[in-house]
């Protein structure tokens, strides 16, 4: 997911990204922003990170697709918003969620939650299951 966004702003020119940063900090609530001051020497990998600590990575994308619509890049828009519907539909089918981590080659799964965040996890059922498992 946060490459797909990284993937997006990289197509977008300077003008472009100054701008993009400036409605990330002028979006909706003070409280709902990223402050301008975070914002201000962030470069595109600093950007996507804030947007994920911000938003956490459940909204990321969401927020990224809408501000990109504000700036005018509709077609960019609209090629992260597949791109990020293309990732859901492969954690859907591969039993992992936003923020894990996926192999097919023995499927492997990785999920993590930070701080009061929120997994989804798939139902475990009808399975083999070998190795470590963790469930708290």
């Amino acid at each position: 997911m946060a490459a797909a966004i990284l993937d997006a702003l990289s197509e977008l020119l300077e003008a472009e990204f100054k701008e993009f940063k400036w409605h990330l900090s002028n979006s909706g609530t003070k409280d709902n922003s990223i402050p301008r001051g975070k914002l201000e020497n962030a470069n595109r990998h600093d950007v996507v990170d804030l947007i994920v600590q911000q938003y956490k990575s459940s909204d990321a994308g969401t927020i990224a697709v809408r501000v990109l619509r504000k700036i005018n890049q509709n077609d960019l828009a609209d090629q992260l918003k597949r791109k990020l519907q293309e990732v859901e539909d492969v954690s859907a089918e591969g039993g992992a969620s936003s923020g894990a981590a996926a192999s097919t080659a023995g499927v492997t799964v990785t999920i993590k939650s930070e701080s009061g965040g929120v997994v989804k996890a798939p139902v475990l059922h009808g399975g083999v299951f070998h190795g470590p498992m963790n469930f708290s």
